[in-house]
């Protein structure tokens, strides 16, 4: 049997314009994946309480509550994320890879993600 790796220009084009969204679907996802410079965390669907999409003239915020901790992602055109995250089908999300910036205006896009835990209670040894 014989292997051939592909070089970037053979790789369909369905795989480079995956590359470029900020967020994929499954509707059998069982956790969300959330991707940050460095660091992936995964957040189960059992623990998903809320979100809530926010629009003002500038940008969109949309607020994921799992459990004890709040992700917030901030972009352009985040309603069908938000649509796809109502059927628990949002499987990643992930910052706009920094080569592709800017983006067409149409298209959704994620601009920052950020991740707050509850801090840790902190115990005295006194």
């Amino acid at each position: 049997m014989e292997t051939k790796l592909r070089s970037e220009s053979d790789a369909p084009s369905v795989s480079r314009a995956k590359d470029l969204n900020c967020w994929s679907t499954d509707s059998s996802a069982q956790c969300l994946r959330v991707e940050k410079p460095g660091e992936i965390q995964l957040f189960p669907y059992g623990y998903f309480q809320h979100a809530k999409l926010v629009k003002n003239s500038c940008d969109e915020a949309l607020q994921i509550r799992f459990q004890d901790c709040l992700i917030t992602v901030t972009g352009k055109s985040l309603e069908p994320l938000c649509s796809a995250l109502e059927r628990l089908a949002v499987d990643r999300i992930r910052l706009l890879p920094a080569p592709h910036c800017p983006f067409p205006k149409s298209e959704g896009f994620i601009e920052a993600i950020e991740i707050h835990e509850p801090k840790q209670k902190e115990t005295n040894h006194e």
